[in-house]
């Protein structure tokens, strides 16, 4: 068998992930020529596989096309009881699947199942160390601190080889996101003027509207901080603030990227905020977990002195926007030798959500006889540009994965780094306390200054 009669183990099948995202990037990956010859959904739920595909059809607006559904198998299994492995192993053999067919095990599981699962594919021989075709794709959150993201990392280690895992941070599939190497890169226009004599301080945001709802027993366990900030944001970071890599090869991105996250610190003259939004310990009596961020961090390189990084992100704000937006320094138009007008500063937006696309904010002489300036915006729309449905990020990490290309997943070298500043910004957080704020404020740190709400102690 080669590389197109492989097949996909999707762990948590009836669970949302699978639900909204997987499978309809499945779908997507089908359309685009999918290469497996079998899926098999691994659930808890007591379903045959007729009674899947009309539960996870029933549970969202996906409909699956005939041929994806001759594919797919469910299979019930409790994650940490052998015989479901082993009788899931029986199933694979008798479908003539070898021991080097290559396979892909995604584990969209809570990460406190990630070494359960791992030990019983190992003991079932779904899963052998070091084969190059049998890989572990795990969801994130990859622990939930530096010191048991180790654990995890060193119990996985004595399963399988470092190479077989693909960690998951789905933000990497997106489109801009995946656009920011090419956009400084392939434009002399702004890779001679990324560095931090030209560029005062770079915002990296992601809010939202809605609140935690049908997440709350996870989000009130993980927080902002570990949900958002360690992985999407700080990855968001590392590609923006990386030092041009030797090639474009995975190892060499990911080599720059870390050494940006080993230089990041929290700048110590600013201050850290975290938030709550009122309401919250309704659901959640006593709760300190909080769902907003504003955290303030420093690069500590000769190419970004000077230039602030502010990490934001927060549930039930005032819009649902994510983007990356880089202010430079202003600069004066001289008119006269005795006349100088201040211009504004210039902005580079690449758009994420809900648009996709660059904003290039620049100034213009106005009309008329005087030099007078106003800001003009020049405008990309990538979306604009893609017919029917737009790519699912997940299409692309599931692709790279079965092609065993890492370009878009994070390293434990990575996932160390990340940790060590997450962990970092929350003990800063702590010195604050928790400011509690309003439903729609536009950011938590606006709505601290402007509302003064009253803070409560961080756990």
């Amino acid at each position: 068998m080669n590389n197109h009669d492989g097949f996909l183990c999707l762990f948590g099948a009836t669970g949302d992930l699978a639900g909204n995202k997987i499978l309809p990037a499945l779908l997507q990956w089908r359309e685009a020529g999918m290469p497996l010859k079998r899926i098999w959904c691994l659930g808890r739920r007591p379903l045959d596989t007729a009674g899947y595909l009309a539960f996870i059809e029933d549970k969202g607006s996906i409909r699956l096309d005939p041929w994806l559904r001759e594919r797919i198998e469910y299979h019930r299994l409790e994650f940490n009881e052998g015989e479901g492995y082993r009788a899931l192993a029986r199933r694979i053999h008798e479908r003539g699947f070898s021991r080097d067919t290559q396979r892909l095990f995604f584990l969209a599981v809570k990460p406190e199942a990630f070494v359960s699962i791992a030990h019983q594919l190992h003991a079932a021989e779904l899963v052998i160390p070091g084969h190059p075709s049998h890989r572990l794709m795990l969801e994130k959150p990859f622990g939930d601190s530096l010191k048991s993201a180790d654990a995890i990392q060193q119990q996985l280690m004595h399963l399988l080889t470092e190479e077989q895992l693909f960690r998951i941070d789905h933000y990497l599939g997106k489109e801009m996101i995946r656009n920011i190497l090419t956009i400084r890169f392939a434009n002399r226009l702004f890779s001679e003027s990324w560095h931090g004599g030209a560029i005062d301080r770079v915002e990296v945001t992601s809010i939202e509207t809605a609140g935690v709802e049908e997440r709350l027993e996870y989000y009130d366990q993980a927080g902002a901080i570990n949900d958002m900030v360690q992985s999407h944001l700080l990855q968001m970071v590392a590609l923006v603030a990386m030092a041009a890599p030797e090639n474009f090869d995975p190892d060499s991105i990911r080599t720059a990227k870390i050494d940006t996250l080993n230089h990041l610190r929290i700048d110590p003259q600013d201050r850290q905020v975290v938030g709550q939004y009122a309401g919250y310990r309704e659901q959640r009596p006593e709760s300190t977990t909080e769902t907003a961020v504003e955290a303030v961090l420093r690069v500590d390189t000769p190419q970004w002195a000077g230039t602030r990084f502010i990490l934001r992100t927060g549930k039930k704000l005032v819009e649902k926007r994510t983007e990356i937006r880089l202010y430079y320094r202003p600069t004066q138009l001289c008119v006269s030798c005795a006349e100088t007008v201040q211009a504004q500063a210039n902005q580079l937006v690449i758009e994420v959500f809900p648009s996709e696309g660059v904003q290039l904010q620049f100034n213009s002489k106005t009309p008329g006889y005087e030099y007078d300036t106003e800001q003009v915006v020049a405008e990309y729309c990538h979306s604009c540009r893609m017919i029917g449905n737009k790519p699912e990020a997940y299409v692309k990490l599931l692709k790279d994965a079965w092609e065993g290309d890492k370009t878009l997943f994070a390293g434990f070298a990575e996932l160390q780094a990340q940790w060590r500043i997450a962990d970092a910004i929350r003990a800063a957080c702590r010195k604050g306390g928790l400011v509690i704020y309003p439903p729609g404020a536009p950011t938590v740190l606006q709505a601290n200054s402007q509302h003064e709400p009253p803070t409560m102690p961080v756990a």
